[in-house]
């Protein structure tokens, strides 16, 4: 699919180029309304068709599916997604379903509308950088997670607020030089970085969802070779 948008983009460039060529060799055989549609068609338009593609991407950088169609992000998505023994944050959330949509987006955005713009070009800058290929794995979180996206949510819920211990923690959070974080109590929000490294034995099937399948199952038939070899010893 990239080596055809690429072969069409030159496509559409050369085109372009020839039909500039044409109207300056005939500019004073056309009339001002074809130059008009000549010029539309090979500025207005581009432009138009520009700014359409840059709201589609800053749009679609709000679903999950958009992080995890890059391939550095895979092992990240996919102990979201798939993992059903991952015991991180992101993966807890989500298949529980304790966030209804747009998962990434809701906890890595901060709130109100400098927040909203801010995680839209981070989102344009790291896909810029995954074209590029202008990084390095395993890729790493910039700057400090801000746990006012997890009280957004929490904030008045029972299970929340019956726990004494988030009282201070709150306090903090609202403080003007918050000093604890979320994640110093409940864990990780992803694998560590060293079962995100290639060449680990867990980057395998962090990046391949269907090779932690094959490991499980073969973890099934050991273990239920296990308990039949143990029947057999109790006879």
């Amino acid at each position: 699919m990239e080596i055809i948008l690429d072969v069409l983009a030159i496509f559409v460039l050369i085109v372009e180029v020839i039909l500039l060529y044409q109207l300056r060799a005939n500019r004073h055989e056309l009339s001002a309304k074809v130059r008009s549609m000549v010029l539309f068609g090979i500025i207005v338009f581009p432009l138009l068709a520009l700014l359409l593609g840059n709201y589609h991407v800053f749009v679609s950088s709000k679903e999950s599916t958009t992080c995890q169609s890059c391939h550095v992000m895979s092992p990240m998505a996919n102990d979201m997604m798939f993992d059903s023994h991952s015991q991180t944050l992101a993966s807890r959330h989500y298949q529980n379903g304790w966030i209804a949509e747009h998962e990434c987006y809701s906890c890595h955005a901060d709130y109100g509308f400098q927040g909203t713009m801010k995680a839209k070009l981070d989102g344009y800058r790291h896909l810029m950088r995954y074209v590029t290929k202008t990084y390095t794995e395993p890729i790493r979180y910039r700057g400090e997670f801000n746990s006012m996206n997890c009280y957004g949510c929490h904030q008045g819920s029972r299970t929340f607020e019956a726990v004494d211990e988030h009282a201070p923690v709150v306090e903090n959070l609202l403080g003007d030089d918050p000093t604890i974080s979320c994640l110093n109590c409940h864990g990780r929000a992803h694998p560590e970085p060293s079962k995100r490294t290639p060449g680990s034995k867990e980057y395998k099937w962090l990046s391949d969802p269907k090779v932690k399948e094959v490991v499980n199952a073969q973890e099934v038939k050991d273990y239920i070779n296990t308990l039949a070899a143990s029947a057999e010893q109790s006879k």
